[in-house]
């Protein structure tokens, strides 16, 4: 098939055999940066035009992986042979060559070589949307946040606005500064970023964790609304809509709360590990607040006994086992708690080891709560506490660790301890959150001790929420 010069919507050559597949790609670009429920549609459209595209093969070999399901691991491999394949049919770019080259780091269990190529290609191809959203959501899911914000610090201004994926590009920028700390930054960004781009899904979510560390619930379920900024996402809606089940729980509102789980963010029930996190961790905060909530754990559990071997991102491995505990299975839950002792033996990834050390004491840590052993649950988590940033997610979903350390640090009666955590809670939240408040106010009743006095006397405000 013959081809001819074509470009990109950040003018990067793309190797392409006609105008339609152009276009297609150009549609791809832009559902990925919305996180739009159409980018697999697109992508499939754009190889339809040209199933020699071979930049578009490795694209889609990285997306694949980046779901961390075991079984597609050899899908993304045969995506990497197409491109190969496709490569002797026409010549690519150098930039192409470079993304196959990080799909092939990858595959061969080395996720941050990955993401520092595709960085490389950012020096030489400043505006490459593709190579600036695979690499963010690498950093992402390896816990690399000064890397992360790093690279978006270099390169991310330069996308002003006129590029037209600019605000995207922003909302990007916007949870680098969030996860980082920088939280007045970070809501200037992404509220920018949501203006140029009303279809940044992710941008919108990067203001509702600075509104959530901030300890600002009312003005997060405002920014939030009823969620049809987010209708044309894919299961990012899903998670949108447990940060507001998050804001109303922070305001005491367990029933809405409930109402969110059943209706938004387990409104289908799937397996993908993103959308089992929102629900475990929900489900999990809904119990500390004293909700019972019946049998909902069952339907997870069904979903995680399946992954339980699967071993490819440890974030995800701890909420499988959290919701096979929820559901009373604490045999699967010892399986996956075993296998990251294994893994971060002799793992053949150097980011899963240093991921599978802090997240094997987590996970015999949520055990130990489970069967009630509660100084070996505080002694675990505490444990885990300063190395779980390697297991990658959010502050805020790894927030839950937190919790449930603060749980295991009252229920064994280190009062002390847990006054000192809680208020440190308190204090990076502004004096709003309303699970340290109403726990110090427990400790302040039980009489907890001196530390505990002087935490409850210095944050008034907060007991008062």
């Amino acid at each position: 098939m013959s081809y001819a010069v074509h470009h990109d919507l950040s003018s990067d050559r793309i190797t392409v055999a006609s105008d339609a597949a152009r276009l297609a790609w150009n549609d791809t670009l832009e559902a990925l940066m919305a996180h739009a429920a159409a980018t697999p549609e697109h992508l499939a459209r754009t190889l339809a035009a040209d199933s020699d595209f071979a930049l578009a093969h490795a694209a889609k070999g990285l997306m694949l992986l980046s779901l961390a399901r075991g079984e597609l691991v050899a899908p993304a491999r045969d995506c990497l042979g197409k491109a190969r394949a496709a490569t002797l049919l026409r010549p690519v770019t150098r930039r192409e060559a470079m993304v196959m080259e990080a799909l092939a780091f990858w595959l061969d269990d080395q996720p941050r070589r990955a993401a520092e190529r595709l960085e490389a290609i950012l020096l030489a191809h400043p505006f490459d949307v593709l190579a600036l959203k695979l690499s963010h959501g690498l950093r992402f899911m390896l816990g690399d946040q000064a890397e992360m914000l790093a690279m978006l610090n270099r390169f991310a201004p330069a996308f002003g606005e006129r590029h037209p994926l600019a605000g995207f590009v922003h909302g990007c920028h916007a949870f680098a500064l969030e996860e980082r700390g920088f939280y007045a930054q970070a809501e200037h960004a992404g509220r920018r970023a949501v203006a140029l781009s009303p279809r940044d899904a992710w941008g919108r979510h990067a203001v509702a964790h600075v509104l959530e560390m901030t300890g600002r619930a009312n003005e997060g379920i405002a920014w939030l609304g009823d969620g049809r900024h987010v209708a044309h996402a894919n299961n990012l809606r899903f998670h949108i809509f447990w940060h507001l089940a998050l804001f109303r729980l922070e305001r005491g509102e367990t029933g809405e709360a409930l109402r969110l789980y059943d209706e938004e963010v387990r409104v289908e029930p799937t397996d993908d590990y993103r959308d089992i996190a929102n629900g475990a961790s929900l489900l999990t905060r809904l119990e500390y607040a004293g909700v019972d909530v019946g049998d909902r754990w069952e339907e997870l559990a069904a979903k995680a006994e399946a992954r339980i071997h699967d071993g490819r991102l440890v974030f995800a491995d701890l909420h499988y086992a959290l919701s096979l505990l929820g559901a009373g299975q604490t045999d699967g839950a010892e399986a996956i708690a075993r296998s990251l002792i294994e893994d971060a033996e002799a793992h053949p990834s150097g980011e899963r080891r240093d991921a599978a050390r802090s997240g094997a004491c987590a996970a015999f840590g949520l055990i130990a709560f489970h069967e009630g052993d509660y100084d070996e649950a505080a002694r675990l988590l505490g444990s885990a506490r300063n190395g779980l940033l390697a297991i990658g997610g959010s502050h805020a979903q790894r927030d839950l660790f937190e919790q449930a350390y603060a749980e295991s640090l009252i229920r064994s009666g280190q009062y002390d301890r847990a006054a000192e955590i809680l208020g440190e809670r308190l204090a990076r939240r502004g004096g709003a959150n309303l699970f340290a408040a109403r726990r110090l106010a427990q400790l302040r009743h039980r009489g907890a001790g001196r530390l505990a006095a002087l935490t409850i006397a210095s944050t008034p405000l907060a007991i008062a929420h």
